[in-house]
């Protein structure tokens, strides 16, 4: 009978087993490290185009802001110009038509401020916010935020309802023609001048009127403060970015 032998297996000794140990511990700590990188150079290049679309969308809701206060203001000075005519005098119908074509900025235009809120909208949503590290940026974003929807958003939503309601109560004394859709309607200028446009001659309803102008008028500077200090707060933000972040001027 052939007799098989157990070929000698050679025993490594401790040195090899801890070289072995060492080889696999250096070999799962450096891939641990690369994807640390890999993932902090991600983290860092999303971290940077975020910067850099919350600060264009902030340059444009500044610039968006000054062409609202611009239209805002011109609203409030044919409001103040129809609220100065006497309710008495209205009964002449050149009167009647000095303030209609004064309400009518009042009655057809509506001017609120919208936020470009793409760049946020991504942050919220892909959970951006946790590559952000810098703290002061992430406070100041929250801050800016936070205002925008309380109270600039819920002061708008007032003024919206006012305008509304200003337009149904209007309709009962004046015969109001579809809004324009800019100042340049031609519309505007067909409406008929020296014309009667009042349908009623109602003393207590027509001061109503004027007050309800000059309640939307009153909603109207409450928004040309907010929208101010929004302004204002995001020209500050765009500035802490780019010292931040080290983004240079266009």
């Amino acid at each position: 009978m052939e007799v098989h032998h157990h070929p000698n297996v050679e025993k490594k000794n401790f040195k090899e087993y801890f070289l072995e140990f060492l080889m696999i511990f250096l070999a799962v700590t450096m891939g641990f490290f690369a994807e640390n990188i890999r993932e902090h150079s991600v983290n860092n290049e999303k971290e940077m185009n975020y910067m850099k679309g919350i600060v264009q969308d902030l340059e444009k809701d500044t610039a968006g802001i000054s062409g609202a206060l611009v239209m805002q203001d011109l609203i409030i000075k044919k409001m103040d110009s129809a609220l100065n005519i006497p309710v008495a005098n209205l009964r002449s119908i050149p009167t009647q038509d000095t303030f209609f074509h004064h309400f009518f900025f009042a009655y057809s235009w509506i001017s609120v401020f919208k936020r470009n809120d793409v760049t946020f909208a991504q942050l919220k949503n892909a959970g951006g916010f946790s590559v952000i590290r810098n703290k002061p940026v992430i406070k100041s974003i929250s801050e800016l935020n936070s205002f925008y929807e309380s109270p600039l958003q819920a002061n708008e939503d007032i003024y919206t309802d006012v305008w509304k309601r200003l337009d149904e109560f209007a309709m009962q004394l004046i015969k109001l023609p579809a809004p324009p859709t800019s100042g340049d309607d031609p519309l505007y200028y067909s409406y008929p001048h020296n014309a009667e446009v009042f349908t009623r001659y109602d003393t207590p309803l027509i001061e109503q009127l004027y007050s309800f102008i000059q309640f939307e008028k009153s909603t109207i500077e409450v928004i040309i403060d907010d929208e101010k200090h929004y302004r204002e707060q995001a020209a500050r933000l765009i500035e802490l970015i780019k010292k931040n972040y080290e983004l240079a001027d266009k």
